[in-house]
């Protein structure tokens, strides 16, 4: 059975790694993605000026909307510190950036965003409220709207000495259930769903400690 692993720990985590400004095996200081930043400088005018940053992390994603011209909203667990100092001295753009320390399924979404993003960040949730969540943005979403999600599937987990593990009340979704749900809610949208392979390492072991196949969801609304 699956050794669990409580969600307190994995905000414990986090928080360090992002207050410290370390990076971790996932990877939490890179760039955006290359998928990301096609999206982004295909967006027109035609797409509300406003974006939802779900579980903003270090901020890149955050920051890169913010640059291209969108007011955004930044939810996640951790407190706003580090993104904050980020922001420090920064330029015009800065003031485009709302931070809200808040768990993303306690987030109302309760206006249109012209983008969501939530990148790495929603399997971690149950899968009612990952589902609730874009279920909301869905039907508030008004015009050309585009949601880019990475979202994880099929995770295998390991600890140092080969223990499986798994986070208390995680989402754990197969490709083909997640598949399945996201058909369902961007029903009218046009969808593309991408898989790819992805593990992590442990730095201590060399061996992986996280296995899963990321999919990558870009919806776009582009009803009148």
């Amino acid at each position: 059975m699956n050794q669990p692993v409580t969600r307190a720990s994995v905000y414990a985590f986090y928080t360090d790694a992002l207050q410290r400004g370390r990076n971790t095996a996932e990877n939490l200081q890179a760039a955006t993605s290359e998928r990301f930043n096609t999206l982004l400088e295909s967006i027109t005018e035609a797409t509300p000026r406003t974006a939802l940053d779900l579980g903003y992390g270090a901020g890149t994603y955050t920051i890169a909307l913010a640059r291209a011209g969108f007011d955004v909203v930044a939810v996640d667990q951790i407190p706003c510190d580090p993104l904050l100092r980020r922001l420090d001295g920064a330029g015009d753009w800065a003031h485009r950036i709302e931070p809200r320390q808040c768990l993303a399924e306690d987030f109302t979404i309760d206006e249109n965003f012209g983008v969501l993003v939530a990148k790495d960040v929603l399997h971690y949730l149950a899968r009612p409220s990952v589902e609730a969540l874009l279920t909301s943005a869905v039907a508030h979403a008004r015009g050309e709207n585009y949601h880019y999600l990475e979202v994880f599937t099929a995770i295998t987990r390991r600890s140092a000495d080969g223990q499986l593990l798994r986070i208390e009340g995680e989402a754990s979704y197969s490709p083909e259930s997640f598949r399945r749900r996201i058909q369902r809610i961007y029903q009218g949208w046009d969808l593309t769903l991408l898989w790819s392979k992805h593990a992590e390492q442990d730095s201590r072991t060399g061996l992986n400690c996280f296995e899963a196949i990321r999919a990558t969801v870009i919806a776009a609304n582009q009803a009148a």
